[in-house]
């Protein structure tokens, strides 16, 4: 059979333009108004440091693993930063100065996490959270960042702490308590010890993302949905604990950010999965827009020491992710230079953000994607993790990569995704967890009554929670699904509970179940228990470093599927842990999607 010129072009679209296509991420100020921030240029996120024109860029670290958190000291002299090994979250903590030589090590343990944290008003200590003690639990510790003492500790309660902010005054502690995943407390905890005041006491839940102090002292800012549906911003006195509501725009506020001077804030908006920012003056209340953005996701604003412009991360559909920053008058401007790799910007793809109707009635959010061309396309329906996440319209190259070989991609927000609402998310809880896998049949019904997909070519695929989801879809609604794409998931309830993290056990029960309490509901919703109905071929990557989800769970079901002789690929990286973060694996593992998909459905038939 002949090939047409369009699939020649498709099959000769390759994954490493897209995965090449650099990234900047996570900026911090210096006090010469020169910006740090994280750039995966090197393949693995590094830091580097750039004037805030861009210009002069270059790399601070030339380490071998990715650094993943970066903090600017209050005087903005120099830089805090966190690094796992080979993918396994065990961080830990290092300092650097430009022009002050290499990076310094702040703790040396590598069996333990250290999550940050929060850098002293005189730049002296770093607060940060450690689970050395006890592997269920974070305690708070302090550590000098001019000297070789060991980190001394703060707090030790047995809970899931996480120290925020120092108050402007350096002798207390903004530290955050997660009870689950969608509750927290706020703790003020004095440094000379003491007891710590519960700043947000309440009934029910209350997910508190962000909180920041006011530099006057007396009064915290902080993002939360305590009894409200969704996350406001509020002002908490701190004498008389008084909640004082900033803002309640209608949708979630993700984002914050304090003036030095506390003459302004920033905020952002989650808008339907696509963020507005907003600079607000504290004592009017007046607020303007930040303009001058395309579509897209915010992430870290950071005010520069002298509080005269605000930095952060922002990423859209069609640009990946980069450096901005904006004056008090609002207008933006990016800092680091957009590399594309040879990337033609006009081929990248915008979504579509609409509903679709499920079994029940209620309309599920979904960003949907279409190729160039008529079609009819085959689908890929990707399914985020979490499940306490969302899907927005930020750059995502494998789904880019996709869309240019030919694929139609159908992100879906079902049930359980956060950014719509307190009570939208917990639809998903424990035993509704059906209800979910149910969204993901329900867009395929809605996929295959479009006339511009090829119906009987619709991809299931998902990573962490999403791979989960894919393999509950593949044994829940079998006929549906031509193929599945599983990577880092979940197979096997019993065996997650008993081999995840132990700091993670109690938060992950809340959303899944109780492994003793729901031991027979959880045998029941584990794909590897009905791993026979299970007929589309599937792929599975894992890394073998995986916290989170350990490599057993791609194991398992791998195992369970050769047993019976199904079409099953399995690829392990033994320098990754919860997903593939460097980018010669990418290449590696996502090349190897897309031949899979090529072989089992194909933008141009199977």
């Amino acid at each position: 059979m002949g090939t047409s010129g369009q699939e020649h072009e498709l099959d000769t679209v390759g994954i490493e333009p897209y995965l090449n296509a650099r990234s900047a991420t996570t900026p911090a100020w210096f006090a010469d108004g020169r910006l740090g921030y994280l750039s995966d240029a090197s393949g693995v996120p590094q830091v580097w440091l750039s004037g805030v024109d861009g210009g002069g860029a270059h790399p601070l670290t030339f380490l071998p693993d990715r650094i993943g958190a970066l903090l600017a000291s209050p005087s903005g002299n120099r830089l805090v930063f966190g690094m796992d090994r080979g993918g396994d979250e065990r961080m830990q903590l290092w300092t650097v100065e430009p022009g002050a030589g290499e990076p310094r090590a702040l703790t040396a343990d590598p069996a333990t996490i250290h999550a940050f944290g929060a850098v002293s008003p005189d730049g002296q200590r770093f607060a940060f959270a450690s689970n050395a003690r006890d592997e269920r639990f974070f305690d708070v510790l302090t550590v000098g960042l001019d000297d070789t003492t060991p980190p001394q500790p703060v707090t030790a309660t047995d809970e899931l702490l996480t120290p925020l902010a120092f108050s402007p005054d350096g002798g207390s502690l903004l530290v955050r308590r997660q009870n689950t995943n969608l509750d927290a407390d706020l703790f003020l905890v004095p440094l000379a010890g003491g007891d710590r005041v519960n700043l947000t006491p309440h009934l029910g839940e209350a997910s508190i993302p962000h909180a920041a102090f006011d530099p006057a002292g007396d009064a915290i800012y902080a993002v939360s949905n305590q009894d409200r549906d969704l996350a406001a911003l509020v002002r908490i006195d701190l004498v008389t604990g008084e909640q004082r509501l900033v803002a309640e725009p209608g949708w979630d506020v993700e984002a914050l950010a304090v003036s030095p001077d506390g003459s302004r804030l920033a905020y952002a908006v989650n808008e339907d999965g696509a963020s507005r920012v907003v600079l607000r003056e504290t004592v009017t209340g007046e607020e303007r827009a930040v303009t001058g953005l395309p579509p897209g996701v915010i992430e870290g604003p950071r005010w520069s020491p002298d509080g005269s412009r605000l930095a952060f991360s922002w990423s859209g559909a069609s640009h990946p992710s980069g450096v901005w920053v904006c004056d008090a008058d609002g207008a933006a401007r990016r800092v680091t230079v957009p590399d594309l790799a040879g990337l033609d910007p006009a081929g990248l793809r915008e979504p579509e953000i609409f509903r679709y109707p499920s079994f029940d009635g209620r309309e599920i959010p979904a960003l949907w994607f279409r190729p160039a061309g008529e079609g009819p396309w085959p689908v890929v329906v990707e399914v985020h993790g979490g499940p306490e996440s969302q899907r927005r319209p930020a750059f995502a190259p494998v789904t880019q990569f996709f869309l240019a070989r030919g694929y139609a991609v159908l992100a879906p927000n079902v049930r359980g995704s956060t950014g719509y609402g307190k009570d939208y998310c917990h639809l998903d809880d424990v035993a509704r967890r059906p209800d979910a896998v149910a969204d993901l049949a329900a867009a395929a019904d809605w996929l295959r009554s479009r006339p511009e997909v090829a119906a009987d070519r619709v991809v299931v695929m998902g990573q962490s929670y999403g791979g989960f989801m894919t393999l509950a879809a593949l044994t829940t609604f079998p006929e549906r699904w031509a193929a599945g794409v599983d990577v880092v998931g979940i197979a096997n309830w019993e065996t997650f509970f008993a081999n995840t993290g132990p700091w993670r056990r109690s938060t992950r029960a809340a959303e899944y179940g109780d492994p003793e309490r729901d031991a027979a509901l959880l045998r029941e919703l584990s794909p590897l228990h009905r791993a026979d109905r299970i007929v589309a071929p599937l792929i599975v990557l894992h890394g073998r470093n995986d916290p989170r989800v350990p490599l057993g769970e791609a194991e398992q079901i791998v195992a369970a599927l050769r047993e019976r002789g199904r079409d099953v690929e399995l690829l392990v990286f033994d320098d990754e842990g919860h997903g593939l973060v460097k980018r010669a694996n990418r290449v590696t593992g996502y090349g190897a999607v897309a031949r899979f998909l090529d072989r089992t459905v194909g933008a141009t038939g199977p």
